[in-house]
């Protein structure tokens, strides 16, 4: 079984104790930690974790969780909560654009959130001593200390206090730039399927507010040497894909100066 965790905590002190959690708790498991700098970018990593699970049994661990700025309203940050798409379980940060994908392509039927002093109530003291549970409620790194202890508990079948989350809280998803590849491809939140572009049809796109005429491509190999374009991209799930932007033969994030978070419509 796979074990894929997305995190905005990423230096080797934080993937080792991520992953050697997450290690214990699912002994047979292989266990991946990825890095994101952004709520955008975890998004885009959720769908196309969901992707090549395959519907599968798995986990996937998601968390992007700052304690500044809106999050000051939660007890301890953004909660956390779960819901299964298929064979896969995912647990998540419900905060932000975290869920803002899986949302709009409609893979999450229902979610629901925790709230760790409840969770920690609720599971025996043979289990965790009270010392223990009181610095998981208190810890600083919850995607360490709980997120994955709360995956194994839901994952084992523990009928965890829980509550039901409103499906329309979750941000909308902006048409932005979710992630820059390392060729500079940039990778956006447009769904190739909702527009219906012909091969070599002309699309006026919108990139930071500055509009320019491209070009659509089904296929990269289709895309003319030095040319930018917009193409089917790779990145998605099912029919769903999202379109790209792409300099063939070159970096287009370096050219138009594009960075995470930047909206492109068309």
């Amino acid at each position: 079984m796979q074990i894929s965790i997305i995190n905005d905590c990423f230096d080797e002190n934080a993937k080792l104790r991520q992953v050697s959690r997450a290690g214990s708790i699912f002994q047979d498991a292989s266990v991946g930690s990825f890095a994101v700098c952004s709520e955008l970018e975890a998004a885009g990593f959720l769908i196309d974790a969901l992707d090549a699970f395959d519907g599968k049994e798995g986990v996937i661990l998601v968390n992007v969780a700052p304690r500044n700025g809106e999050a000051k309203k939660w007890k301890n940050g953004t909660p956390f909560g779960y819901f299964r798409f298929k064979n896969t379980l995912v647990a998540s940060s419900v905060d932000g654009l975290v869920l803002s994908l899986c949302n709009k392509l409609g893979l999450i039927d229902e979610f629901f959130l925790f709230d760790i002093e409840e969770v920690m109530s609720f599971i025996s003291d043979e289990e965790l001593d009270a010392v223990a549970k009181m610095r998981i409620i208190n810890t600083q790194f919850r995607s360490f200390n709980f997120l994955p202890r709360a995956a194994g508990w839901v994952w084992k079948g523990y009928d965890l206090p829980k509550q039901a989350y409103d499906l329309g809280e979750i941000k909308e998803a902006p048409n932005a730039v979710w992630f820059i590849d390392n060729f500079g491809n940039i990778k956006t939140t447009l769904v190739g399927k909702e527009f219906n572009f012909q091969n070599g049809q002309e699309v006026e796109v919108s990139i930071k507010g500055e509009k320019k005429l491209l070009k659509f491509y089904e296929r990269l190999k289709d895309l003319p040497d030095k040319e930018i374009g917009i193409v089917q991209g790779s990145s998605g799930i099912d029919d769903r894909r999202f379109l790209e932007v792409i300099l063939q033969g070159g970096d287009v994030a370096k050219k138009l100066d594009i960075k995470i978070g930047d909206v492109i419509e068309i």
